[in-house]
């Protein structure tokens, strides 16, 4: 459903399957799996690639707009690749800009990591 790669350039990729749901469990899967790579010290720039017609739950969505699921992250870039997608990162957006967190959607892959580099 999720691949999870962390690059030489300091991003953590999320690449989200064709016509996957994400749930809660995978929201929740996917936070510690992030949690197990933190030193406590740098937060992660991230990258998530939707996959086509993939989906994400209320629940889910909820769960990782939570501040206390974002404290390790410094910036989310989305690559967004339908109009549902579009609306769904947008409600997102408005939670974790709340936050010390930034996010934003691409969609392009390269114009997102772009931004993610350039944030100190």
């Amino acid at each position: 459903m999720t691949t999870i790669e962390v690059w030489d350039n300091g991003i953590v990729f999320f690449n989200l399957d064709d016509h996957a749901m994400v749930e809660l469990a995978d929201s929740k899967q996917n936070f510690e799996a992030l949690k197990s790579l933190y030193d406590g010290t740098n937060k992660f720039k991230v990258l998530v690639e939707t996959g086509r017609y993939t989906d994400i739950s209320k629940e889910a969505r909820e769960y990782s707009s939570k501040p206390e699921v974002n404290y390790m992250t410094r910036a989310s870039a989305v690559i967004v690749k339908s109009l549902a997608h579009r609306i769904i990162i947008n409600f997102m957006i408005n939670f974790t800009n709340q936050q010390n967190m930034k996010m934003r959607m691409f969609d392009n892959k390269e114009k997102a990591i772009q931004w993610l580099l350039k944030l100190k």
